[in-house]
């Protein structure tokens, strides 16, 4: 699994310093306990007993340096893992399909994001447990040579605790899990509420149902497994904090009476366990961080899966433009199929014949549904075709010249997004003329604000942020313009001056533009109107020529 490698990679340089710094750390621990009961014990060092107070500065300053050290390069280690995972991360997407993309959905993006944070801390747990058992191993050794008896008294009673608090702790979680899932069914609900809030005050029946039967209803539910869950943790968590006690009252009044064990030894008992109970406590978070891990693993491993790109970053920058000034793209017997998970059916688009010539204007038109937006990504190298050929001046469109192909499209879609930074690099100080101009032509110079970062407004409408987006799409200056129901949102005036001036206009500067419409009063304006229907072309209409009219076929389920 590559985010995992990653992690290896980075860590194995130091597995041994940081396993090495563990043990130095955990023996040294060890030995200030030893030298704190032999001190309260009265009992000298069997070397150099006058100068015990030295060799306790001694052994508490190594403790602290080293100590320190560790988690110096722990810290530098683990920062540099989180950078490293983040980057992988992004060139993953940035070399992914929109398809890809599309299917595993912005929230998985976060959740991975989320999820390197928990592999980030594995170096950390795993040094920390080592650390955790070189004590307890250490402590239980040294109790052991203060009494055989004792000790495995202690070891079994102590190990029939943990037992039953982590068989406790495991049916606990998981009613936390299901109350985890009400709450994901809450934001659910929460959020049809506010993003559906004019259709919900439309009808009595929805806004009676979504706030009764599914919110409140979700809220009690939840706030009554809450309670049942959060009393039984307390409940644990109390048997765990309390079962030390009990381990200390056997230690203080039961084993002197069964084991004959001295006051002098009762009382390294005593320090010994209250020295160990944060080791013990690193291992029993292991329980959790381990089902964390295993979560966060699988989730990366499914993005991992959904987000593979065969392309590295050099490849894609070095890449040259070989296709040469456009003449014509052609797609040849071009298919794509599709699952869609809400009608749980397989889609069909296709096959497709078409040839499309420079400086040509081409009107899509269809019903909806009909396939035209599915025929944009893939004529702009979006979806990759299930089957058939695209190629341009009469080269194959590939995997490895795909980015080139789409870097000669600006496409400005139904649902388009405007960044909020100036991404592209374009010139956007106020002594660009050719700014100014696209600015004057598109009738916002009294609307947008120049900065070097972006041009914003107040407040745009619909119609204007397609605007402000076309301003964008002709700075980028590119060949073929794709504009996909672009004049929707336009005022009947704007409409008009968009069909019978600006395409006018692009097409005598000899770009490509393809146009998807549904404004028919505007059809003769095109040079080529193509019309579809379930996925298939069943109209091609060449201005002043013959229509040719296809046979519609429905989609096949």
């Amino acid at each position: 699994m590559e985010f995992l490698k990653i992690l290896l990679d980075k860590s194995r340089p130091f597995y041994v310093f940081f396993i090495l710094m563990s043990i130095i750390n955990g023996l040294l621990n060890t030995g200030l306990l030893i030298f704190l009961n032999n001190t309260i014990n009265h009992k000298p060092l069997p070397v150099f007993p006058e100068y015990d107070w030295l060799i306790f500065v001694l052994l508490f300053t190594v403790s602290l340096l080293s100590g320190r050290l560790f988690q110096t390069y722990l810290v530098r280690l683990t920062t540099d893992i989180r950078s490293d995972l983040q980057i992988a991360i992004l060139r993953k997407l940035k070399h992914a399909t929109y398809q890809d993309f599309k299917k595993l959905g912005n929230e998985k993006v976060f959740t991975a994001m989320g999820d390197i944070n928990m592999l980030v801390n594995l170096p950390e747990v795993f040094l920390n447990v080592i650390k955790a058992i070189i004590i307890i191993v250490c402590c239980f050794i040294y109790l052991f040579s203060i009494s055989l008896i004792g000790a495995v008294f202690i070891f079994f009673l102590m190990l029939g605790l943990l037992i039953f608090y982590l068989v406790r702790n495991k049916a606990i979680e998981k009613r936390l899990n299901a109350v985890r899932d009400l709450q994901n069914y809450f934001w659910r609900y929460l959020s049809d509420l506010l993003l559906g809030f004019k259709e919900t005050k439309m009808s009595l029946v929805r806004n009676e149902n979504i706030q009764t039967r599914y919110l409140e209803k979700n809220v009690i539910q939840a706030r009554e497994m809450s309670k049942e869950a959060n009393i039984r943790y307390l409940n644990n968590e109390l048997t765990g904090s309390f079962s030390w006690y009990l381990t200390l009252g056997i230690i203080m009044f039961l084993l002197p009476r069964l084991f004959d064990l001295s006051h002098l030894n009762t009382t390294a008992y005593l320090i010994t366990i209250l020295y160990m109970m944060g080791p013990v406590a690193v291992l029993i978070s292991l329980i959790s961080t381990y089902t964390n891990v295993k979560i966060s693993l699988e989730r990366l491993t499914e993005f991992n899966q959904r987000i593979g790109s065969h392309l590295s970053q050099e490849e894609t920058l070095r890449a040259t433009d070989s296709f040469g000034e456009l003449q014509d793209i052609r797609l040849e017997h071009v298919t794509y199929e599709y699952f869609d998970e809400k009608e749980q059916k397989t889609f069909f688009f296709g096959p497709l014949d078409l040839e499309i010539r420079k400086g040509e204007l081409m009107f899509i038109v269809g019903g909806n549904g009909s396939g035209k937006t599915t025929f944009i990504y893939l004529l702009t190298g979006l979806y990759r075709p299930t089957s058939g050929n695209i190629y341009i001046n009469d080269q194959l469109v590939t995997d490895e010249n795909m980015p080139i192909f789409r870097n000669r499209f600006s496409v400005i879609h139904s649902d388009n997004y405007l960044f909020g930074e100036n991404y592209d690099g374009f010139d956007l100080q106020e002594d660009n003329l050719v700014l100014k101009e696209l600015i004057e032509k598109m009738k916002m110079s009294e609307i947008l604000k120049l900065n070097d970062r972006n041009l914003f407004g107040t407040s745009l409408s619909k119609g204007q942020q397609k605007r402000l987006a076309m301003i964008y799409s002709l700075l980028e200056d590119r060949q073929i313009i794709v504009l996909d129901e672009w004049a929707a949102e336009q005022d009947p005036s704007f409409r008009n001056y968009f069909y019978k001036v600006l395409l006018p206009e692009l097409k005598e500067k000899g770009k490509t533009v393809i146009v998807i419409t549904h404004d028919d009063e505007y059809y003769k304006l095109c040079d080529r109107l193509i019309k579809f229907s379930y996925g298939k072309i069943v109209m091609e209409d060449h201005i002043g020529n013959n229509i040719f009219e296809r046979k519609a076929e429905p989609f096949i389920p």
